[in-house]
């Protein structure tokens, strides 16, 4: 257990969001990664990976597409691996990461981010046009297990 102790007081406080977060509304995960000096985020797991007949004949039982994205091209393209958050950037002064970027694929807007660990197990993310007061917020639970 002492051998413990100085690892933890050498941890990068910035690599506080690494880790698998289920979001606010329980439909998918997403692992927060560091890449480089910044952190990206991408869904590993969804609660519906293939249309379901309530969407439609022509789309049950095949996989969830960025459907709502502003670029024709992009539309196909499934949702699982899909990268959401980007380009964050760690603020020690303000215990924040900011500068970031999420998509949200519900409506294919992107939308400028910024986050706060509430705890050991909860974040806080705000998304953002132009300024902060201009946005939502949502809070993740960290998960130690993907669901099935």
């Amino acid at each position: 257990m002492l051998l413990l102790i100085p690892a933890l007081a050498w941890a990068d406080p910035a690599d506080a969001i690494v880790g698998d977060w289920l979001v606010a509304s329980g439909d998918a995960v997403i692992r927060i990664a560091r890449n480089g000096d910044s952190y990206d985020g991408h869904i590993v797991w969804q609660l519906h990976d293939t249309y379901g007949p309530e969407d439609g004949p022509e789309l049950d039982g095949k996989p969830v597409v960025d459907r709502h994205n502003s670029d024709p091209a992009q539309r196909s393209r499934t949702l699982d691996g899909l990268r959401l958050l980007w380009d964050l950037h760690y603020d020690p002064e303000n215990q924040e990461w900011n500068g970031g970027r999420v998509y949200d694929a519900d409506n294919g807007h992107t939308f400028s981010c910024q986050m706060w660990i509430i705890d050991a197990d909860h974040l806080k993310l705000r998304g953002y046009f132009g300024i902060s007061l201009i946005g939502g917020t949502s809070i993740w639970s960290r998960t130690r297990k993907i669901p099935p």
